[in-house]
């Protein structure tokens, strides 16, 4: 008896400790459409904060949702992940590069921008989960995270307090070159560049992130200047942030940006080996 009192109750307490999973769709902007993955914790209280993260290449975002489960319960985060289609926002350009521009690089209108999305997006979630600091952050993995660093070059005005980006394929980088490799053609002048690294940003970087292939059609298509930027994406990484701290000083802007590398082991792996850190970061800065 006293057995079975004591297993249900360990239990349920187990239970208890879960993380809310919910799902609904979010359509105050001007775009399509958001379905919205959402992992909480069973109270928010006055310490709870607000994540965005997105997803990856897949366009997985309840899976995205389920790696952030624990932390959310965990650290008292309520985990937003909008889920940007394939069919709405069609291969690196729809998605990885913000939609700003289509395949043949004509603009798109900035209110249909896959960026333009965020910023509403966090602000119906804090109202929505009645969520009492306005402290917010933004996360991606590998496509996820090209859209996070392109997000803080392209609108370094967001109101978001961190923003992480972890193990992405290549940079919009510090240089001459052609959008979307360097700022040629970007719309990112010295003053926006000056405004985003005002602003609070951490490059995760897996050790172990280390293949040399290419991944997908359009990094075998690209892969020559892609592979300029470094040999994979851990070197890549690090060339990016050591060229971003030589813009920093010759825009004379104050850095906020800092770059972290993750002793991994499983090559490109988010759940076990970002996710945790990136987690315990934003409990730290979102207070």
């Amino acid at each position: 008896m006293y057995k079975f009192i004591f297993t249900f109750l360990v239990t349920s307490i187990a239970w208890n400790a879960r993380a809310e999973l919910l799902e609904y769709k979010f359509e105050d902007w001007s775009g399509v459409s958001l379905p919205t993955y959402v992992a909480k914790p069973n109270k928010i209280s006055a310490t709870t904060r607000l994540i965005v993260v997105m997803h990856g290449r897949k366009r997985n975002a309840e899976e995205y949702r389920d790696q952030w489960a624990k932390a959310s319960q965990e650290l008292n985060l309520v985990v937003i992940v909008p889920e940007f289609s394939e069919k709405n926002f069609p291969e690196v350009w729809g998605f990885n590069y913000g939609n700003i521009k289509t395949k043949n690089l004509e603009p798109i209108p900035k209110e249909l921008h896959a960026f333009s999305a965020i910023e509403p997006l966090a602000s119906h979630a804090l109202k929505k989960f009645k969520i009492k600091s306005n402290n917010w952050g933004i996360y991606g993995h590998g496509a996820g995270a090209h859209f996070v660093h392109r997000y803080v070059l392209h609108h370094p005005e967001a109101s978001h307090t961190l923003a992480i980006a972890a193990n992405l394929g290549w940079y919009l980088s510090m240089t001459s070159q052609n959008w979307p490799f360097g700022l040629n053609n970007s719309n990112i002048d010295n003053e926006k560049l000056k405004q985003a690294f005002s602003k609070y940003f951490l490059l995760m970087l897996g050790k172990a992130d280390t293949s040399t292939k290419p991944n997908s059609p359009y990094v075998a298509d690209h892969w020559e200047i892609i592979n300029s930027q470094g040999e994979h994406r851990l070197a890549r990484g690090r060339n990016f942030f050591k060229s971003a701290v030589a813009k920093s000083k010759e825009v004379d802007q104050f850095f906020k940006w800092g770059m972290v590398e993750v002793p991994t082991t499983k090559g490109h792996s988010n759940t076990e080996q970002m996710v945790p850190f990136a987690a315990e970061m934003f409990y730290a800065r979102l207070k």
